[in-house]
């Protein structure tokens, strides 16, 4: 699949991947084609499956949530189990995904608090708990997003990224702007016009809405949804131990690690390794190089690196409440 695609094509899914809602006479300039064309070209990238979807990236703690992250190592589950776990987390989960390495499963759940959160734990593992095995929980306390720069190395722009728990706060929003996230959530794409007819609102409710949203940071931008597996490229999560973890030299790896174009996010959390990152390589050659110039830039520093490879990434919100 790789191959089909241009450079016309991979300067379109870069543009597109941070800013899902840019006008397409917009992407066209900068692209260097007409509307109709880069209009034909997003259109077959949607069929073929490349791009998968559009969403709003809403920043969870300006809303006064948590986002908790657990890993689940499974034992003695029959097909019936794996689809009714897979059922539950399709409706209750923000994020989960299916992993090979030491653990099964990695998912995620917002909460109001801890309290919150060991209440929905509870009910998850009341229904679940007899074929798991294992499991780590952490607190994501801040989550970078960057550009998918290897789609296009070339013209990568390392400085364009969201930052989830940056400054945290608790902003309350009525039903009409929850509304407008969750339709946001669900296809970034749609016009306002589309979304004030989902809701039962005018367009210029929605439109101001919108736009107050993005000012009090609830909504830091919009991304897309690729498969990566159709771009030629694995997906890795590496979890990073180092041998003093102090702030300063936490924050001279990361400045160093995500100059590079395949380091896609970066986790800060409560409860887990130093450092965490997520990043996409074409093979675990490619991925095992990576780490070990990573442990040769910082071998006073790094004392373990682990890794996994997440295999398919089943569902992927931002929004609370999905």
């Amino acid at each position: 699949m790789t191959n089909e695609l241009d450079t016309k094509d991979r300067k379109i899914l870069l543009t597109l991947d941070m800013a899902a809602r840019m006008p397409e006479s917009t992407i066209a300039k900068r692209v260097g084609l007409s509307k109709q064309v880069t209009n034909y070209r997003i259109k077959r990238l949607e069929e073929k499956r490349i791009i998968k979807g559009y969403t709003a990236v809403i920043d969870h703690t300006k809303l006064g949530l948590q986002l908790y992250r657990v890993w689940l190592k499974i034992q003695n589950a029959y097909k019936q189990d794996e689809k009714d776990l897979i059922d539950y987390l399709q409706k209750h989960a923000s994020w989960f995904t299916t992993v090979l390495g030491d653990w099964d499963i990695g998912l995620s759940f917002y909460a109001e608090d801890e309290y919150d959160f060991q209440k929905k734990w509870k009910q998850f593992y009341d229904l679940f708990g007899y074929f798991i095995e294992d499991r780590r929980i952490t607190l994501m306390t801040t989550f970078w997003n960057f550009e998918r720069s290897f789609i296009l190395p070339e013209q990568k722009d390392r400085d364009r990224m969201f930052i989830l728990g940056k400054e945290p706060g608790k902003n309350i929003i009525d039903d009409t702007d929850k509304n407008i996230l969750a339709q946001l959530t669900r296809n970034a794409k749609q016009t306002s016009l589309d979304i004030a007819k989902a809701i039962n609102q005018t367009e210029r409710v929605v439109r101001y809405r919108i736009k107050k949203l993005e000012e009090n940071k609830i909504i830091l931008g919009y991304r897309t949804f690729l498969n990566t597996d159709l771009l030629g490229m694995r997906f890795y999560k590496l979890l990073i131990h180092l041998k003093d973890a102090k702030s300063e030299d936490i924050k001279l790896i990361r400045n160093h690690m995500t100059q590079h174009p395949n380091v896609a996010y970066s986790t800060e959390a409560l409860g887990g390794p130093d450092f965490e990152l997520e990043a996409h390589f074409k093979d675990s050659i490619k991925l095992h190089r990576f780490i070990t110039t990573l442990k040769e830039t910082f071998p006073n520093l790094i004392r373990s690196i682990e890794h996994m490879e997440y295999i398919e990434e089943m569902k992927v919100s931002y929004y609370p409440k999905e």
